[in-house]
């Protein structure tokens, strides 16, 4: 968990290769069950395509069924979810072993969204600091773009948000004694080594 450009999701990928174990995003899980065109598919897409939102129990009822899945029978990391106490209150089939909180300052959260960009097919993350441009190629064949939310004004609404709806489940994991606070302001591998040695 941490706010927007804390390296939530980079943090994710490299403890599930480090680990060997999966790692899941909400909207990626929604994604990938929408296009296995599975009867859950089917029921979330049509929610997508009336342009409203999927439920807080239609999530925590995918994440269940893709727990039954055997990949995830050593564990498996979550990626900023629960993100808000109705989430919270869903997930209520499993239990964290850590909850691993990656602070950083707003304004580096600013600095760092500012130059995001995400493939439009595999959900990929990268940024414009490593050459990559708008419109460039992904190696799965998608293209690289900037999400209307990478935007100033909306990331600034998105930590207004993370403050509001994040920071009570954030309260409700430290009273379970689970939260383990890292500082996210160093490179990537700097703090994948302090993760892991929580971890491990």
């Amino acid at each position: 968990m941490g706010p927007q450009g804390s390296g939530k999701g980079t943090q994710a990928k490299l403890i599930s290769d480090k680990l060997g174990i999966p790692d899941f995003a909400m909207g990626q899980l929604i994604r990938d069950e929408v296009s296995n065109k599975t009867e859950f598919g089917k029921k979330l897409n049509e929610i997508i395509i009336k342009g409203e939102l999927v439920s807080d129990v239609d999530a925590a009822n995918l994440l269940k069924l893709r727990l039954q899945s055997k990949d995830t029978e050593n564990g498996y990391v979550l990626d900023g979810y629960p993100r808000n106490m109705d989430q919270y209150n869903a997930f209520n089939f499993d239990k964290p072993t850590h909850v691993i909180l990656i602070d950083i300052q707003i304004e580096e959260s600013l600095r760092r969204l500012g130059s995001r960009v995400t493939c439009d097919v595999c959900g990929q993350i990268d940024s414009l600091k490593n050459g990559i441009n708008i419109g460039d190629s992904c190696v799965c064949g998608g293209i690289w773009v900037q999400r209307a939310d990478d935007k100033k004004e909306a990331i600034e609404r998105r930590l207004d948000i993370y403050k509001k709806d994040t920071a009570p489940v954030i309260n409700k994991y430290e009273e379970q004694g689970a939260v383990y606070k890292v500082d996210g302001s160093g490179s990537v591998d700097k703090v994948h080594d302090l993760i892991m040695k929580i971890i491990t």
